[in-house]
């Protein structure tokens, strides 16, 4: 009371240094930390009396942290005051700058008077409640208003007389002053007033409030006389006067008093007022026990036996399912002893007991079996045994939720500082309540958020460059952060961890620069270089170390350092398979490497152990165990050994025995050197160690060498080409890639071509779906002549080859896109021709595209802008003659205007005239937008590139333009420009 009634005198010293702060411009804004000046539009808390920039604290209310979490929901939109954290209900928009009394928004500036002041009274009520109040129907306000001008803060308490009213016991009226209504005065006599039990009086002072219950002590007895206490007055339920010998408290002992008929007593619990009638008497009993026969003898008191019935009683038992099954019988029915079966809480287990005992509270049946589902938090599982809730079929109403979780969640809060406090709970917990009340800074400290802040604000991203110097020296190059600087990025040389090599523009902060060399470096065995490839010291690591017996033997180099020994044996041509042994000779054991024996003549070959070592050094009688083994599965027998040797020979440097097939192999070749037949080698097939790979080449040529020398012939002219550096058949006049389209075939030719082009170092592209699935190759720079070529020596075609259909893909199905530049639209093509298509890219500027149609692909010709004549490795002769290269066109296409063929294929085709002016042929004559060519001319006969050895040119007159199309080159094999043409490809090769 005394702190409320100083805070209350000290309100107007308040107003009055806010008058002064205000005029002085010494107000400062509890957001923004700034001076509030006199003309600034303001708004003002009516609860704590505090002054904020009107712009500020409508940003504060838009805030999300400014939010009151605790309001109710139907409060709608609502936000905190800074200063005292009062609840206010008003939106941003509805925020005004109006002037303190609140009559006149946006009130003028005026020097006179306090600012942000309208200069009229104040006019707000002085007084609110006043506790204490006898008369309800008192008014608890106070009726004045406030004089002074619109001031700021509260307003000073009223000095008026209030109405006069009476003391809190009523005896006596008394009259205060309007602000001391709520200082309660009391007339100091005694209150009289009755107390709650109506019996006795209130003896204090006279007081504000309700009196206190009555405390006097009463000697009384129960209802029935039986017992007897001391209790309060106040604690009796009767109110008013009450006579102690009846009684005024229930004992709850049966009450025992005669009854009216004095033969029987009173069994009802201790009760006031007079005891009831017998329920014996003869007026009340009509029928037996069981109520099913009516009574024949008259009875003529209570006592009189009532008589039974021969009936079954039949009167339903307490379960209310089952009826009695005695005779009429006196008293209550026995209990329920039918078996019924009884479900425990989770209805998982059943048992079969007397149905009187489902009825009974102690004895309540559950079974051992845990429930195991999740609680309401989804993270821990109930572990009730017989849960209720176990069973989700179960229709429960019990008055406790097992599966409520009521463990603490404990998880820490998206702020990372302080944890859930709530129950375990489902989903993300609730956003970190706290609040941060000082400045959040960067690293550095030069850019900051003033406060307040919610708990978890990340700190503020700073753009100024990273204070802390670089080890290296180097100005930092990333921007303010916290915890350790990244690596530094500035680009200098640097050597590779091993030592090998210096890199350039490699970043100065990485470390373990590895080269991708092999390391060389000598381990400490002393005869092994390590094998591993650029990496930090030692080579060897630290078990391999620790393993040897001491350091003096690590610096000697006489530890093995666990590679593989490698050097050669005594016995054979292989090499020690052991591991590194530094101090000690390779140990004598049986080498077991497999070598490849054969008969004399070299036909029959097999697959031996290498066999040697491994004896005592004495000589030896008979084979060993596994030798005989070995010998026992070999093809043939093995030669024997001379008797004079009695040295071991092992089995991999004998010799078998040669058969009747192979003398017959030699008569053949005799025959074949005496009349200069040079048959087909198989050797060549033998191109590496894919087994498979060597049997399907070989099959395919036993079979079919015919194909298979085509397919290689292929190869030879597209790969040496390119080694020439000419331009022939493969290329065009702008492109000097070299591409051929093989016919479609089954899928054992396809996994055959690619074999051989993979000898040639060619690119295979498999296009298509079966049954029409083709093959196409072309060279590459790793493109070269394998080691072992299919054929015999010098069998190079110079000329491009003749079309086979069963090889070759017809060329008037293949439309080149060749040298595309890189913004080249191919839509036309996908849009177009797309199902009527196969486009196949060679690389990011090639394609070709495979039609079905000839027709279709001479129209894609036409309409496509980078489309050109297709160039394979064959050439296609229209009329079906392949006699030779010279007699037929060159032009891939066919046609009716003929020109030679050069003598040397790979020479670069001349510009060709169109009207006196020089173009490309294949990029621009045969667009929509050129002038057309006569129908009897054949228009494809002008893209061949190859021209006659003499330079003579072909002539096509234009009946459109009246221009001549002449096509003319240089390949003359006599001329300046030509080179040598060698027959033999293998002289040409090296």
């Amino acid at each position: 009371m005394d702190s409320h009634e100083d805070r209350v005198s000290n309100l107007p010293q308040l107003v009055q240094e806010l008058q002064e702060k205000l005029s002085k411009g010494a107000v400062e804004c509890m957001i923004c930390y700034d001076m509030i000046r006199r003309f600034a539009p303001i708004w003002s808390c009516s609860g704590c009396y505090s002054i904020f920039h009107l712009s500020c604290i409508k940003k504060w209310a838009r805030a999300p942290t400014s939010t009151d979490l605790s309001a109710e929901k139907n409060q709608g939109f609502n936000w905190r005051c800074p200063g005292c954290q009062a609840v206010q209900l008003t939106t941003s928009k509805e925020i005004r700058y109006i002037c303190f009394c609140g009559k006149r928004p946006d009130p003028p500036s005026d020097l006179y008077l306090t600012p942000h002041s309208c200069g009229e009274p104040c006019g707000q009520p002085l007084g609110k409640e006043v506790p204490g109040s006898v008369d309800t129907m008192e008014v608890n306000s106070c009726p004045h208003k406030c004089v002074l001008q619109c001031h700021p803060g509260p307003c000073p308490p009223c000095k008026a007389f209030a109405p006069p009213r009476l003391c809190p016991c009523g005896k006596k009226t008394v009259t205060t002053r309007c602000s001391e209504r709520k200082s309660v005065l009391t007339c100091g006599q005694r209150c009289d007033k009755f107390l709650d039990c109506e019996r006795h009086q209130c003896e204090k002072i006279c007081h504000v409030g309700h009196c206190d219950p009555c405390c006097v002590l009463l000697d009384a007895s129960c209802f029935c006389q039986k017992k007897m206490e001391v209790v309060l007055c106040g604690d009796i339920a009767m109110k008013g006067k009450v006579r102690l010998e009846d009684g005024i408290f229930s004992c709850n002992l049966i009450c025992g008093k005669n009854l009216g008929c004095a033969n029987h007593f009173c069994s009802e619990v201790c009760h006031p007022g007079p005891c009831g009638d017998c329920v014996l008497t003869p007026n009340k009993i009509k029928t037996c026990y069981c109520g099913k026969t009516l009574l024949q003898d008259k009875r003529n008191s209570c006592v009189d036996p009532i008589p039974t019935c021969n009936h079954i009683c039949d009167k339903t038992l307490p379960c209310g399912i089952h009826h009695c099954k005695e005779l009429c019988h006196a008293g209550d029915c026995s209990p329920c002893s039918a078996l019924v079966s009884q479900k425990c809480r989770c209805g998982s287990t059943s048992r079969t007991v007397e149905c009187y005992k489902t009825m009974s509270e102690t004895e309540k049946f559950t079974c051992d079996k845990p429930c195991g589902r999740k609680k309401n938090c989804g993270r821990h599982r109930c572990s009730e045994r017989c849960c209720p809730l176990s069973n989700p079929n179960n229709n429960l109403s019990i008055d406790w939720d097992p599966h409520f979780c009521s463990m603490p969640c404990g998880k820490k809060l998206r702020c990372g500082q302080h944890f859930c406090e709530s129950l375990c709970h489902s989903g993300h917990c609730p956003q970190c309540l706290e609040t941060i009340f000082t400045d959040l800074t960067c690293s550095c400290g030069r850019t900051s958020i003033p406060p307040p802040l919610p708990c978890g604000t990340p700190p503020p991203s700073c753009q100024h460059p990273c204070s802390v110097p670089q080890p290296c020296g180097h100005p930092p190059s990333h921007s303010c952060h916290f915890g350790d600087c990244p690596p530094c990025a500035i680009p200098i040389a640097k050597e590779c961890c091993g030592g090998h090599v210096v890199l350039r523009n490699i970043p100065c902060g990485s470390k373990d620069i590895r080269c991708n060399k092999l390391c060389g470096k000598t381990r400490h065995c002393g005869m092994h270089a390590c094998a591993r490839t650029c990496h930090p010291p030692p080579c060897d690591s630290s078990s391999s170390s620790s393993s040897s017996p001491s350091p003096s033997t690590v610096s000697a180099r006489g530890s093995s350092c666990g590679q593989t020994c490698g050097a050669p044996r005594r016995d054979c041509r292989h090499t020690c398979t052991a591991a590194c042994h530094p101090s000690s000779p390779c140990p004598d054991t049986r080498c077991n490497v497999s070598v490849v024996i054969s008969c004399s003549c070299g036909r029959i070959t097999t697959t031996v152990p290498c066999d040697a070592g491994g004896c005592n050094g004495g000589g030896f009688s008979v084979d060993s165990v596994y030798e005989a083994s070995v010998i026992q599965k070999l093809p043939v027998p093995l030669q024997p050994i001379e008797v004079g040797d009695r040295k071991k020979v092992p089995l991999g440097q004998r010799k078998l025995m040669c058969n009747e097939e192979c003398a017959q192999m030699e008569r053949k070749r005799v025959l074949a050197d005496a009349f200069d037949i040079t048959p087909p080698s198989l050797d060549s097939l033998h191109l590496s160690e894919n087994t498979f790979g060597s049997e399907l080449l070989s099959d395919l040529f036993r079979r079919d060498s015919k194909w298979v020398m085509a397919v290689e012939d292929r190869f030879k002219f597209l790969v040496l080409g390119k080694s020439r550096g000419g331009s022939g058949t493969g290329t065009t006049s702008t492109s000097t890639l070299r591409v051929h389209v093989f016919s479609p075939m089954v899928k054992e030719k396809r996994d055959a071509i690619r074999l051989m082009a993979e000898r040639w170092k060619l690119s295979v592209n498999a296009v298509g779906w079966e049954p029409k699935r083709f093959i196409v190759v072309h060279v590459t720079p790793k493109s070269k002549v394998p080691v072992r070529v299919i054929g015999t020596k010098g069998s190079t075609p110079i000329n491009p080859l003749p079309f086979d259909p069963l090889v070759d893909m017809d060329p008037r199905l293949v439309v080149a896109l060749l040298d595309l530049p890189r913004d080249a639209d191919i839509s036309a093509l996908v849009l177009r021709f797309g199902g009527e298509c196969e486009l196949v890219w060679l690389n990011d500027k090639n394609a070709l595209a495979v039609f079905g149609d000839p027709a279709r692909a001479a129209t894609a010709m036409r309409r496509l802008d980078h489309g050109s004549v297709y160039h394979g490795a064959a050439i296609f002769h229209q009329n079906g003659g392949a006699s030779s290269a010279s007699s037929t066109a060159g032009n891939a296409w066919g046609g009716g205007a003929s020109l030679k063929v050069a003598s040397n294929p790979w020479k670069k085709a001349v510009e060709n005239s169109w009207a006196g002016g020089s173009v490309d042929l294949q990029g621009s004559v045969w667009k929509e937008r050129e002038a057309p060519i006569a129908a009897s001319v054949n228009r494809w006969s002008v893209l061949d590139d190859e021209v006659s050895g003499s330079g003579s040119g072909v002539t096509v007159d234009n009946p459109v333009s009246g221009h001549e199309v002449k096509a003319s080159g240089v390949g003359d094999i006599g001329s300046e420009e030509s080179s040598e043409v060698v027959d033999d490809w293998e002289k040409a090769y090296e």
